[in-house]
C-alpha cells in the first residue's frame, strides 16, 4: 500500500499515505459505484480517482460496465491488511445534521414550490445547488444557534437560495443576498416582490469590496465559497468584514471532495490566527448537492467509471460555524485574487485539464 501511495503522490502532487489507500479500499469494499466510493472515502476526488487507477495497475481492482470491482487479489490484500468495508452510522431522521426540520416543514414545502423554476447551475460561477432539505437545514441551524431570529443576515453568493428560505421564515430582522449571476438576482428579486418577502438582492462581484453600507452592519453571514484557497479566503473574509463585532457568527461549507485535509488545516490557521475567530462547529456532510448537468464535461476523462453519470447524491460538504470574539478585527477590504479563485490542483475541473495535459 505504501508503494501505491507513493505513485499516487507523484501523479497528483498531493501527499498520500498508505492510510489514504486503505480508506479507498475500504470504500470500494462497501460499494461498486465510483461516485459512492468517492463519497465514502472522505478524500479529494482526484486522490480517490488516482488511487483507483493505481490499484487497477496493481491488479487489486478492475473497471467494468462503469463500476469498480475488487479483484480476488484485492480482496486477499484487504483480508491480509484487515481492511473492512466503510460503514456509516448516522441518524436517519436528521441525516447526521443534528437538527430537526419539524418546525420548518411549512417553510420547506413553500420553498420547494418557489424554487422549482430556479436557473440551472452553470460552470462560469462554479455552481451546484444543494437539496431543498439542505437549504432549510442551514436556516434551521442558524435559528438553533441563535443567529437568525431578529438578526441581520448576509448571504454571499446564493445559488442555493438560502436568503430566500431565511426570508420565508419571517425570523430575521433583515436578509441581504449578494450574488454576481444576473439570472439569480432577477429570479430572487422577482420572487421577493411577488411574495412580499422584503428580501434585499444586490448584484455584486465579491472580488470587489463589499458595498460600504454592509461593512460592519450584519450579525450573521452565510456563504458556500469556491474551494481553491484564494476563493475560500475571499468569500469568508468578505463575510467577516460584514460582521458588527464580537458574538456575531458566520457559516460556510467545505468539502473533502475538492479540499484535502492539508487545505483544511491551512484554512483553519487563517481563521484562528489571521482573522481571530473561533471555530465552534464542524458538522460532517451537512450539505448534500444535487447532481449538476455539466459534471461529466469537467472531471477527468482517463477513468471509465468517472464518465458514468452518478445515480445518487454523492457530493457533500461539511458545515463550519465561526464566531467573532472580543479581539476580533474586521478584515480589510484588500484581498488579493487572480484566476485561481475557483480552480486549483484539487478541483474537479482542474483534474481533467491535468489529465489532458499529461496525454491521458
Amino acid at each position: 500500500m505504501q508503494r501505491v501511495a507513493e505513485r499516487v503522490s507523484r501523479a497528483i502532487q498531493l501527499p498520500t499515505t498508505a492510510g489514504d489507500v486503505r480508506r479507498v479500499l475500504s470504500a470500494a469494499l462497501a460499494s461498486n459505484d465510483f461516485w459512492h466510493i468517492v463519497s465514502l472515502a472522505d478524500r479529494p476526488f482526484n486522490q480517490v480517482a488516482e488511487t483507483l487507477k493505481q490499484l487497477e495497475a496493481e491488479g487489486w481492482v478492475a473497471f467494468s460496465d462503469g463500476e469498480v470491482h475488487l479483484t480476488q487479489a484485492g480482496r486477499e490484500r484487504c483480508r491480509a491488511e484487515n481492511v473492512q468495508p466503510r460503514q456509516l452510522h448516522r441518524c436517519s431522521a436528521c441525516e447526521g445534521r443534528s437538527i430537526s426540520l419539524a418546525a420548518f416543514a411549512d417553510v420547506l414545502r413553500r420553498f420547494e414550490t418557489l424554487a422549482a423554476d430556479r436557473p440551472k447551475p452553470i460552470l462560469d460561477y462554479d455552481q451546484a445547488y444543494v437539496t431543498p432539505e439542505t437549504t432549510i437545514s442551514r436556516v434551521a441551524i442558524m435559528a438553533d444557534r441563535g443567529d437568525l431570529v431578529g438578526k441581520r443576515l448576509l448571504v454571499l453568493g446564493d445559488d442555493d437560495l438560502v436568503g430566500l428560505a431565511a426570508a420565508l421564515t419571517g425570523l430575521p430582522q433583515r436578509v441581504v443576498v449578494i450574488e454576481v449571476d444576473e439570472r439569480l438576482t432577477t429570479f430572487m428579486a422577482e420572487l421577493s416582490r411577488r411574495e412580499g418577502l422584503g428580501l434585499e438582492v444586490v448584484r455584486h462581484d465579491l472580488r470587489d469590496p463589499l458595498p460600504g453600507d454592509l461593512v460592519g452592519q450584519c450579525d450573521t453571514f452565510c456563504t458556500d465559497p469556491p474551494e481553491a484557497i484564494q476563493g475560500l479566503e475571499l468569500f469568508i473574509a468578505r463575510g467577516l468584514s460584514s460582521l458588527a463585532g464580537p458574538g456575531c457568527a458566520g457559516y460556510f461549507g467545505m468539502t473533502l471532495v475538492e479540499s484535502s485535509l492539508w487545505k483544511w488545516r491551512e484554512l483553519q490557521r487563517l481563521l484562528v490566527q489571521k482573522y481571530r475567530v473561533v471555530i465552534t462547529d464542524i458538522i460532517d456532510d451537512f450539505s448534500h448537492y444535487m447532481n449538476w448537468g455539466y459534471l461529466l464535461q469537467t472531471v477527468r476523462a482517463d477513468l471509465g467509471p468517472a464518465q458514468v453519470p452518478p445515480a445518487r447524491v454523492w457530493y457533500t460538504s461539511s458545515l463550519y460555524r465561526v464566531e467573532a470574539l472580543a479581539d476580533f478585527e474586521r478584515p480589510s477590504s484588500t484581498v488579493e485574487v487572480d484566476e485561481r479563485l475557483y480552480l486549483d490542483s484539487e478541483s474537479l475541473v482542474w483534474t481533467r485539464r491535468n489529465s489532458h495535459a499529461a496525454g491521458a
